[in-house]
C-alpha cells in the first residue's frame, strides 16, 4: 500500500480513537495499525509524523473554531511565541506529530523482530 493510504487509514483511526479514548490511546493504536498492516520499517515514522501532524492541528483548528476562545491567544503570550496563535497550532502538530511517529515506527518495528 502507498504512504497516502496508510496516512489515511492512520488519519481516520486516530480521529475515532481520540473521539472515545484519551490522547494517549492514539498512539497505541497509530503502532497496531502500523504492526497489523505490516507497515514498511522505513517510512513507518514519516508516514505515522504525517498522519498524527495533520490530525493534531486540524483537530486542534476545529475546536478553536467550534468554541472561540481567548485561551489559544493567552497560550501563545507564555510561550514565546509572540502571541501568534497560528504557530501554537503548528506547535501542537509537532509535538502530534512526534508522538504519533514514534509509536508508528514502534508498531512497524515490533512486527518486523
Amino acid at each position: 500500500m502507498s504512504k497516502l493510504i496508510y496516512s489515511i487509514i492512520l488519519i481516520v483511526i486516530g480521529a475515532l480513537v481520540g473521539i472515545y479514548l484519551p490522547w494517549y490511546a492514539m498512539g497505541v493504536a497509530f503502532g497496531l495499525i502500523a504492526f497489523v498492516l505490516n507497515m514498511p520499517l522505513k517510512s513507518s515514522f514519516l508516514t505515522g509524523f504525517l498522519a498524527g501532524f495533520v490530525l493534531w492541528v486540524v483537530s486542534a483548528l476545529w475546536l478553536d473554531i467550534q468554541h472561540p476562545s481567548t485561551l489559544p491567544s493567552r497560550m501563545a503570550q507564555v510561550f514565546p511565541l509572540k502571541g501568534n496563535v497560528f504557530v501554537l497550532f503548528v506547535l501542537t502538530g509537532l509535538l502530534g506529530g512526534l508522538f504519533s511517529g514514534i509509536w508508528t515506527w514502534a508498531g512497524a518495528r515490533l512486527r518486523q523482530k
